[in-house]
Formats: structure tokens, C-alpha cells, sequence
């Protein structure tokens, strides 16, 4: 459903269109979340609050000025970053869970098992960039937004977003090259 239509429905009073706007953009936020190297729960937390502040600023929000999904997902960024920051203080922050349970007595099939290794040396690798770069890549990449929301939501120009993307790739690129050895 429109998110265009799902505002003026919440606007004419219809509460429940708010769960169609949770339901659409919760996945997206998880996945954003998860790569700014937030645990599970963590990120549970902060897509709640996300998606309560959006809530109680709807009335703030300005189409006009940027997308929905922009200013959502600015209002997670926020949210992530303080997260991050404060755990950070407390030499508490923990690698993410990347939802793989391991199999219990049993071996992995050859393919799962490649595959389950190369995402841990990905997401070692993204852990080992600054916020920043983590940010506008999941951005850009994961959640395919153009470089002008990335823009907006990281606060910055199109040209530097550009510029941060392009240097992120090659600190990633090294890193990865680092351990293959």
C-alpha cells in the first residue's frame, strides 16, 4: 500500500493504518539495524523506538523535503548511532547476531556451511569499518536507497556520499584481502 495514502489515512484518524506502515518497513529497519552491528535485541529495541518516535512526529514529518523511508530510517540512524555510542562507553558492544543457529550435532552441508563462512568474514570485516561507512553502505547496498536519501540521512552532499561509498568499498576490499593473507 502507498505510504502516501497510509498518512492521510492515519491523518483522517485511521490508527490502524500505522500497522501497514510498521509491517512494510520493519524488515528494511531490522536488516539496516543488524549491519550497524547491533545485536539481535538491540536492534529490536531500537526499531520500537523508531518506529513510536515516527509515530508521535507524524505531524513533523515533511513530504516535501524527503521521503518517508528517509526520515525513518534517519530517525533509526539516530537512534543506532547514540546506541553505539553509549555501549561503546560501556566496552559492552558485541558482534551481531546473524540469525544462524548452529546445527547442533550435525554436520552443515557443504554449501550452507561456504556460505554461513563467508557472511561471518563479511559482516568481521564491516565490524572492522568506521559506523559511519557501515552506515551508508547498508544504505546504499542493502537497502538500495539512492545516493540523494543516503544524503539526507547521513547529513551530508550527494558528492560526499559518493566519495564515502567509494572509499568504504576500498577499506572493505582491503580488509577482506587482509584475511585472505
Amino acid at each position: 500500500m502507498d505510504i502516501k495514502h497510509l498518512l492521510q489515512r492515519i491523518e483522517n484518524g485511521d490508527r490502524q493504518a500505522y500497522a501497514h506502515i510498521v509491517a512494510q518497513f520493519q524488515r528494511p529497519l531490522f536488516g539496516y539495524l543488524g549491519r550497524m552491528a547491533l545485536g539481535q535485541g538491540a536492534a529490536e529495541d531500537i526499531a520500537q523506538e523508531t518506529f513510536l518516535r515516527a509515530w508521535s512526529n507524524l505531524g513533523g514529518y515533511k513530504p516535501e523535503l524527503a521521503a518517508f523511508s528517509t526520515w525513518l530510517f534517519s530517525i533509526a540512524r539516530h537512534l543506532a548511532l547514540n546506541e553505539l555510542d553509549s555501549a561503546a562507553h560501556r566496552h559492552e558492544q558485541a558482534m551481531p547476531d546473524d540469525g544462524v543457529e548452529p546445527m547442533c550435532g550435525a554436520a552443515q552441508p557443504p554449501d550452507q556451511l561456504a556460505q554461513k563462512q563467508q557472511s561471518q568474514r563479511l559482516q568481521a570485516a564491516l565490524h572492522r569499518l568506521p559506523l559511519s561507512d557501515r552506515s551508508a553502505l547498508a544504505l546504499a547496498y542493502v537497502q538500495d536507497m539512492d545516493l540523494a536519501a543516503v544524503a539526507r540521512i547521513e547529513g551530508c552532499s550527494t558528492a560526499a556520499i559518493k566519495t564515502r561509498l567509494h572509499r568504504a568499498r576500498e577499506k572493505l576490499k582491503s580488509i577482506l584481502e587482509e584475511q585472505d593473507g
